[in-house]
């Protein structure tokens, strides 16, 4: 049975529906749509782009399955959708094979009466903004770790002092858009900070570059999805735009492909730049 769930986009509030209060059925919108641009030519027509065109997901809720006349919880859901705003959420659908997400924005709604059945359904539709996309992010951290059952000498990593430093990671892209990579930067790095996506054969395919280093009690997210970077420290959160060198890129986007992903830090460095890394779906 297929199920369907809304969750803030940091999925600390959430609704369900799959309940007796509310009940989603007839779902349209789930597929793929693409628009083919084409260039005509003395040889024929031939495709010079393609781009994804998503149907908006309409889903009809029904309201009082649980015996009740339906219009609190029907209330529920708009205080949800109001807490959403105008911003983009998840919609999590699970198949019954493969639990995935997309992002979707609130369009609308209907609002009509009860039926003469006695049954309070409405039609709820959302304007899908990306392909679907496991939640298990691929995580990793460039970092200093223990290392006791490290034996030397070591390649890379290359170990120190019972430690074992990880300054790039490979990583793979089998999808053909590009992957958004989530960046948490935390605990004390001494020099500026440089982080990079490198071919191979090490050549810089995109970077970042922060005027700053980091100290212990700051956090550092430079977050592709909502095109944020924030600065958290004492528990006060500031807008870290203006630490990137605007020659460089402010987000990074892992290509098709294999890659490594890297960084200017060293063994003297205790903090950790964290990634995760977006993993879409076609299906």
């Amino acid at each position: 049975m297929r199920k369907f769930f809304l969750h803030t986009y940091d999925k600390k509030k959430s609704f369900d529906l799959n309940t007796e209060s509310a009940l989603a059925a007839e779902p349209t919108g789930l597929g793929n749509s693409f628009t083919i641009a084409y260039k005509e030519s003395d040889k024929g027509k031939h495709p010079v782009n393609v781009t994804p065109s998503f149907e908006p997901i309409v889903l009809k809720i029904y309201f009082n399955a649980d015996g009740t006349t339906g219009y609190t919880n029907y209330k529920g859901l708009m205080l949800f959708l109001a807490e959403c705003g105008t911003n983009e959420f998840l919609f999590e659908y699970q198949d019954g094979v493969t639990d995935k997400y997309c992002d979707v924005i609130f369009k609308s709604n209907t609002k009509s009466e009860i039926d003469e059945e006695g049954v309070f359904c409405e039609s709820f539709t959302f304007e899908r903004q990306t392909y679907w996309y496991e939640r298990v992010d691929d995580s990793f951290a460039l970092k200093n770790t223990d290392a006791d059952k490290t034996r030397f000498p070591l390649g890379f990593p290359f170990g120190f002092f019972g430690q074992v430093f990880n300054k790039k990671q490979y990583v793979s892209n089998p999808f053909h858009i590009a992957a958004p990579i989530t960046i948490t930067i935390s605990g004390q790095i001494r020099e500026n900070i440089r982080i990079y996506i490198a071919t191979l054969d090490d050549k810089i395919v995109a970077e970042i570059k922060l005027s700053t280093n980091n100290v212990d009690g700051r956090v550092i997210v430079i977050e592709p999805n909502l095109k944020k970077i924030t600065v958290t420290q004492n528990g006060a959160v500031s807008n870290g735009y203006g630490l990137t060198d605007k020659t460089k890129q402010s987000f990074l986007y892992l290509p098709q492909g294999d890659y490594y992903i890297g960084s200017d830090m060293d063994e003297l460095d205790a903090g950790e730049i964290a990634f995760a890394v977006k993993r879409y779906l076609l299906d």
